[in-house]
């Protein structure tokens, strides 16, 4: 559970290995750090600076008294979901020509920058290598927090590359590359740190947990619609694999005859045109599906639904993560349904603040939504135990004590 410290298991095949977790509960998970005005940090590289977790890291670096510089510069900005065709090798020259403008402009910036410390985000491979290998981090300590790697995305979960390919081997590498040169890298669960140790053969003792939450200034605590009978059901997101929508349709189909349940399915993006094929071919009449919602209007989506879910894929990366939607509807004060997996379990108890269900499993899933929906009292107190949790775990308070754990510690 959050808030207990704990260590990586050995490894069987390789060396035994430790790493910091969030700092426990008895050290003051809730007490406002001291504040610290004079430490300057900079995110750096080509991050898209709109991004959940970029808004979510920076947020919490001034939560916990930093001043937070940015030498940012994305060419991803208007790709926020890469589709398969943009990863085609034809594409090469051209992402590597806009990688390349970016990069100019972000080391331009970060020579003159500064800040103690450099913490390069999501997609920032090749930003912690440039950084590293043209001396722009002049003995500043370089911080990673990738989210995720490059390997977990276009060869495990979206399987983009075929995983004996030479592209997939190059993926590979690359990862190896940037967070072996990293001073530290940051990820976002216990599961997924123990992961980073085994596949890309890293010390520990360089990897810290910081469990996200979520932008606690757009998600906050909304009253229920109340309604009689019906009970609303929500699933939003990028359709990718690990959020295994096929197991959602299915479990809509075998409740299909509960015509007192409705489920909505908002996004777009890597599988959303099969996802539409799937529903206007099966003429399910419990549900409706509709495209992106603005990232300001998603409290208020989440308010006018009963229960929401979270991702429900058997893959090795769904195990890993912990899907930013879970937080988000937990600080809404919503029950959520979501596959049971390590890193789920790291901060949500089942039953308590959440209700869990083994992942590809659209039985199982169908029998906790009827649940859901004819025990009225049983969602009301998974709200209540989510919003709780997000109350005490996920404040700015307690945010910002766990970035300095995570990102600062040792470092200063």
């Amino acid at each position: 559970m959050l808030g207990t410290r704990r260590t990586v298991a050995p490894c069987r095949k390789k060396r035994s290995r430790r790493f910091s977790s969030p700092a426990a509960e008895g050290r003051g998970l809730n007490e406002n750090p001291a504040a610290t005005p004079s430490l300057r940090l900079c995110f750096f590289g080509t991050y898209p600076k709109a991004y959940t977790v970029s808004r979510i890291l920076e947020q919490a670096a001034r939560d916990a008294g930093c001043e937070v510089l940015s030498c940012q510069n994305s060419p991803w900005e208007s790709h926020p979901v890469k589709l398969p065709e943009f990863f085609r090798l034809a594409r090469l020259p051209v992402l590597a020509a806009a990688y390349l403008r970016a990069a100019r402009s972000f080391a331009r910036a970060l020579r003159r920058c500064p800040a103690s410390i450099l913490v390069a985000g999501f997609q920032g491979n090749f930003d912690v290598l440039v950084a590293k290998s043209l001396g722009l981090v002049k003995q500043r300590p370089v911080v990673f927090a990738p989210l995720v790697t490059l390997w977990e995305t276009v060869v495990l979960d979206r399987a983009v590359f075929p995983s004996r390919s030479f592209r997939a081997r190059m993926v590979h590498r690359l990862d190896r590359w940037s967070l072996s040169a990293a001073d530290r890298i940051v990820i976002d669960t216990m599961a997924h740190a123990e992961f980073l140790c085994r596949e890309f053969d890293l010390p520990g003792t360089k990897v810290r947990v910081f469990h996200l939450g979520c932008d606690t200034n757009v998600f906050r605590a909304m009253p229920s619609f109340r309604r009689t009978g019906r009970t609303k059901v929500l699933f939003y997101g990028s359709f990718l694999p690990l959020h295994g929508v096929e197991v959602i349709l299915e479990a809509a189909r075998l409740l299909r005859e509960e015509r007192e349940i409705q489920l909505t399915l908002r996004g777009g993006g890597w599988g959303y045109s099969q996802v539409a094929s799937e529903v206007s071919a099966s003429a399910l009449p419990n549900v409706v599906l509709g495209g992106w919602v603005d990232y300001e209007a998603l409290p208020q989506l989440i308010s006018e639904h009963d229960v929401c879910l979270g991702i429900f894929s058997s893959g090795i990366k769904a195990s890993m993560v912990i899907p930013n939607k879970l937080y988000q509807c937990a600080a809404v004060g919503r029950a959520v349904v979501s596959a049971d997996t390590p890193a789920v379990q790291e901060v949500f108890r089942n039953g308590q603040s959440i209700l869990l269900v083994p992942p590809d499993n659209p039985a199982e899933l169908a029998n906790a939504i009827l649940r859901l929906h004819r025990e009225p009292e049983l969602r009301q107190d998974l709200a209540a135990g989510a919003l709780q949790l997000m109350e005490e775990h996920f404040s700015p308070a307690a945010r910002a004590k766990r970035f300095r754990d995570a990102f600062l510690e040792g470092l200063v």
